[in-house]
């Protein structure tokens, strides 16, 4: 059974190796990948898109575990959230770092003490809850023992509304957008700037033109060639933008 990581812990700390110590402890034969362990401190947006970018490429039924909690200790639940159509679950802090991939999902708060690695400590649910729980569900636990139904999973403010999510070094901007939702005669207004054209790739753009594009996530993008979007605009990352609707235009 495949069992991803990602979190915000870096490499030069003894965490990342605790929690595959504690996942190898209890299913020795476990397969573990890192996704990433330099998202940004503390940045469950970002966090949020990288796993939702990698999760797609992973078998029917990977375990990912995200760990990126500001609010480790606090009353945030940790919890799972079980992808129906996959069977892929994913065990995270309930503090919106699953809003990209939370939809037609069952969740559970993780209650149940026999999961956990003892003692809990209150600053490293990662070792302590999130990876033995992991381990113990590689092993053909039930899903359902975990703990009750949760209900009313924390959503990012920035992903419900059309919002830019991530900048990449080319000064495109990633949004929170997908293809289906751009239809004829749509129109993106941000920051004074109104974008008509949804392109197939960046040699049909005119100068200068700002235009957008599905990009490799499936995400829409929103892009200038050989030059930054990011910059023109005057957006970064939590930015949002209006969208008026209509069936795809190029």
């Amino acid at each position: 059974m495949i069992i991803t990581l990602t979190t915000d812990f870096g490499l030069t700390d003894p965490f990342v190796g605790a929690m595959k110590g504690v996942i190898l402890s209890i299913a020795p034969s476990a397969q573990i990948v890192d996704i990433s362990h330099n998202v940004p401190s503390f940045d469950i947006g970002e966090a949020s898109i990288i796993i939702q970018d990698a999760c797609q490429y992973f078998p029917v039924g990977t375990i990912h575990v995200v760990v990126v909690d500001p609010g480790v200790g606090s009353s945030r639940r940790p919890i799972a959230c079980q992808v129906k159509s996959t069977g892929s679950v994913f065990l995270a802090p309930d503090n919106g770092v699953l809003s990209l991939v939370s939809d037609s999902t069952s969740a559970r708060h993780i209650t149940n003490t026999r999961f956990f690695h003892h003692p809990v400590s209150q600053t490293f649910h990662g070792r302590d809850i999130f990876a033995p729980a992991a381990a113990h569900l590689s092993l053909g636990e039930p899903f359902e023992l975990l703990g009750p139904a949760a209900e009313n999973i924390v959503q990012l403010p920035s992903l419900c509304n059309p919002a830019v999510l991530r900048v990449d070094k080319f000064g495109n901007l990633i949004t929170n957008l997908r293809r289906g939702q751009l239809a004829a005669g749509f129109v993106i207004r941000a920051n004074g700037i109104a974008i008509r054209r949804l392109l197939s790739s960046y040699s049909e753009a005119q100068p200068g033109e700002v235009f957008a594009i599905e990009g490799s996530s499936g995400l829409i993008e929103l892009s200038i060639n050989q030059s930054s979007a990011a910059e023109r605009l005057n957006l970064g990352r939590g930015a949002e933008f209006e969208v008026e609707t209509g069936t795809l235009n190029h």
